[in-house]
């Protein structure tokens, strides 16, 4: 369980607005992880001097976001197999939109109006780790991409572990 559980539900509440600024339209069908990466970003951007809610690309501000996960979308998938069970007729549209890994990731660049570049990567190590590689690949595109203002890096996840989820999402700003 996350401290921001109570945000992450269906139910939208004037703390989940004050951070975000507005809840994007698919919140209703998005899955949990990108609920939490888009609340955990919008900290780090409020924790910034950004306003809720702020595109950074309407100020002219160029930023990636490069996300290390070691499960991916996996639970998800699980998920979506499961509506399937009865027939394929009856697969879930809904889910089947989250089954990638790096849908997290594009829902955090459309929220915040990241314009750089945006890619999931899947890694096998600690998420302490995992951490330091992607911030690692965060620096290496500021070297390297012109016009570059700033890279989030981050590591996410989602999984079951004797029966219960475990979920997560740490996100950095790299200037």
């Amino acid at each position: 369980m996350t401290d921001c559980e109570h945000l992450l539900g269906d139910e939208v509440s004037c703390e989940l607005i004050s951070l975000l600024g507005n809840v994007p339209r698919r919140w209703g069908r998005m899955n949990r992880l990108s609920r939490l990466l888009l609340v955990e970003t919008a900290r780090l951007l409020t924790d910034a001097g950004f306003s809720a809610g702020e595109k950074l690309s309407d100020n002219g501000i160029t930023a990636g976001l490069i996300g290390i996960s070691r499960r991916g979308s996996l639970v998800t998938d699980y998920d979506f197999l499961a509506t399937m069970e009865a027939g394929a007729g009856f697969a879930s549209p809904a889910l089947f939109g989250y089954t990638l890994a790096n849908i997290p990731l594009a829902e955090v660049a459309v929220a915040f109006g990241l314009t750089g570049p945006v890619y999931a990567l899947v890694g096998d190590r600690e998420k302490k780790e995992l951490l330091w590689y992607v911030k690692q690949e965060a620096r290496r595109h500021l070297c390297s991409v012109s016009g570059l203002d700033y890279m989030l890096a981050c590591v996410f996840d989602c999984y079951q572990e004797a029966g219960r989820v475990v979920e997560y999402a740490t996100v950095d700003m790299i200037k």
